[in-house]
């Protein structure tokens, strides 16, 4: 202490209570704010890059994060994800989970619906069943079975066409003479329905 000033002994104290009140702030602040929070567990068969502190929606508004992820071997659904959320948000027995994607960066999250109104509430550490998100590749397998599908319908319909090509092309003036009698009686039923509309009780007179 020789060695410092007094000035410079009180700037330092000052500064070490200024940080020790600053954390003890920040510890008081973080607690009232954040409330008390609870767990469910979500088991998932693929998570599609879900991780560790990514957000989770309850009916569309972010009420936690994901505190954790396991991976069980030898189940059918091997991922559990631990969701940690607000005290007062409770799920159903028919609550549901799934992982969607956030904005345009990709970000991943758990949405967790609410259930139904009358559905019994389940207790904190419940496991609850998730709806596995679809991989890219399956979406690609099927976008690619869809356009052989078409393939294979075009391939079929060219021989009808040809036909339908070739009734065309031989009665080329029948089909002609028919749109032209189909135009001529338009235009009788049309003039008789003027004449009808201004004279209607032709309709009742003889002769």
């Amino acid at each position: 202490m020789a060695n410092y000033s007094s000035s410079e002994v009180k700037s330092g104290i000052l500064v070490t209570t200024a940080l020790v009140l600053l954390f003890g702030l920040t510890f008081i602040v973080g607690r009232y704010t954040s409330g008390a929070k609870h767990d469910y567990k979500v088991r998932f068969g693929y998570v599609s890059g879900l991780e560790v502190n990514a957000p989770v929606y309850y009916a569309g508004h972010e009420v936690g994060k994901v505190g954790g992820i396991e991976v069980l071997s030898g189940e059918e659904k091997p991922i559990l994800v631990t969701v940690t959320i607000r005290e007062n948000i409770r799920l159903k027995t028919d609550s549901n989970a799934f992982i969607d994607t956030l904005g345009m960066m990709g970000e991943k999250f758990v949405e967790l619906s609410p259930g139904k109104a009358k559905s019994p509430v389940i207790q904190s550490g419940s496991v609850i069943e998730g709806t596995d998100p679809i991989p890219m590749y399956v979406l690609i397998q099927k976008m690619n079975l869809l356009a052989d599908r078409m393939d294979e319908l075009t391939t079929s319909m060219n021989p009808i066409m040809e036909t339908m090509d070739d009734v065309l092309t031989g009665n080329k003036e029948e089909i002609a003479k028919t749109i032209a009698n189909l135009h001529e009686t338009s235009a009788n039923v049309r003039d008789m329905t003027h004449d009808l509309k201004f004279r209607p009780w032709r309709l009742v007179r003889k002769g």
